[in-house]
């Protein structure tokens, strides 16, 4: 009895000494952040976050956790820290491996847009005591993503309902109601979930060429909240309309490319953010699957451009900002795609009416005739045949007091881009 005492007090004393040397596992402490002030940095991977103590020559400490971005091979970099010296001050700061030290970079938010912009240099303080020996590949693999967290919770509602509802009874589904059936198609599709009225509303398929969808449905097709797991490894979750994508969702592609945002149709369509692995990021309007209207995409080399897009290419003037934060010429970032072969494809076509019309009459008839002489102009210059891009009515001048009556008359015109067939 007293050895079995032992032992038990034994395991509670390792216990408790692993789940302390777990939150203090890795660490970077006593570095030097000026003559007066360190820092001991302990790193909680779990949590994502950084405990940090700040401590003065005097013996004053301070105490606050800031939130873990990125954890890779050689250092761990936090998220980006509003500063307490601004509204538009924020600073980001990683633990580096191999220099043992601490690097911080200020930042400044440009006004009206998502840009952070660097300011000054970085600063570096080295610590006296590392314990960096991490694992990124081991913390990924025991990691569970969002995503998976939102399947599980699926089949567990699945799982929950199939203990609360009775089990459908004979062979014809088309004569269950309000019950927990499985149903095989000759497709070899399966179908798992509960049925009203002849068909499944909730539940699990499994597609014959591996694919899974989890989630809600009619007429056995994807329809609602739901989650779909392709077979190449994809996959979608959100909102869902006759079996498409169409709503709310995000969607990640095999070869890591993801999307979130509105979709319709199987297609980004609205507004949304896509990154790719490399470290591309566009946040802005699409249409039809690719970038068009009003984005920021930030390119893989840090360059930004703020603009319109077409039929997913940088279209017009824009502003463009370089890996500094200053504001450039576009035509200077390389990765502009102004002058590429697809961009020489196009063409920016401008009908302008020569009379003053009546502004109700702006999109009657004589819109017709403006869309009609675009047309005519999009032959001549792609004799090959063309697809139009992008076509709308604009107001070149406007007459709000005019001479010969009360109503306002504008000047109006047609402009827009066509992409010539080869």
């Amino acid at each position: 009895m007293v050895i079995m005492k032992k032992i038990f007090v034994f395991l509670i004393f390792s216990s408790l000494l692993f789940s302390k040397s777990y939150a203090e596992n890795f660490h970077f402490k006593e570095c030097k952040l000026s003559d007066v002030v360190s820092a001991d940095y302990t790193i909680d991977i779990k949590k994502k976050v950084i405990n940090v103590l700040l401590k003065t020559d005097t013996g004053e400490t301070q105490e606050w956790i800031d939130p873990i971005k990125v954890i890779q091979d050689n250092k761990i970099i936090t998220k980006k820290i509003q500063s307490g010296s601004g509204s538009n001050k924020y600073f980001v700061y990683f633990l580096d491996k191999d220099s043992e030290s601490v690097v911080k970079q200020n930042y400044r938010k440009q006004d009206g847009i998502d840009i952070f912009v660097p300011e000054g240099p970085k600063k570096q303080s080295f610590c006296k005591t590392v314990k960096a020996d991490w694992d990124k590949n081991q913390i990924e693999n025991k990691e569970i993503s969002k995503e998976q967290k939102q399947i599980l919770e699926a089949q567990k509602k699945i799982k929950k309902k199939q203990q609360e509802i009775v089990q459908c009874k004979g062979d014809n589904y088309n004569d269950w109601n309000n019950c927990f059936g499985k149903y095989k198609t000759d497709t070899s599709h399966n179908y798992t979930g509960e049925f009203k009225n002849g068909e499944i509303v909730e539940g699990t398929a499994l597609y014959s060429a591996g694919a899974k969808y989890i989630g809600q449905f009619k007429n056995f097709k994807p329809h609602g909240q739901g989650t779909f797991l392709y077979s190449d490894g994809s996959k979608y979750i959100g909102d869902w309309l006759n079996g498409k994508n169409h709503g709310n969702g995000t969607k990640t592609w095999k070869n890591g490319n993801k999307y979130s945002g509105k979709f319709k149709n199987d297609e980004p369509h609205g507004s949304g953010t896509f990154v790719s692995p490399l470290g591309e990021k566009y946040i802005g309007e699409f249409k039809e699957g690719r970038r068009h209207g009003q984005g920021t995409l930030k390119y893989v080399d840090g360059t930004t451009y703020v603009g319109q897009f077409i039929a997913g290419i940088e279209h017009g003037e824009g502003s463009c900002i370089n890996q500094e934060g200053s504001s450039v010429n576009c035509s200077s970032i390389k990765l502009f795609k102004k002058d590429s072969k697809e961009n020489q494809n196009r063409k920016d076509i401008l009908i302008t009416g020569r009379k003053w019309i009546k502004l109700s009459k702006y999109q009657t008839g004589a819109a017709e005739k403006l869309k009609d002489s675009f047309l005519e102009e999009a032959s001549k210059v792609c004799p090959n045949g063309y697809d139009i891009l992008e076509q709308k009515m604009v107001v070149l001048e406007m007459d709000e007091t005019p001479a010969f009556g009360t109503e306002t008359v504008v000047k109006a015109g047609v402009e827009g881009v066509v992409e010539c067939k080869k």
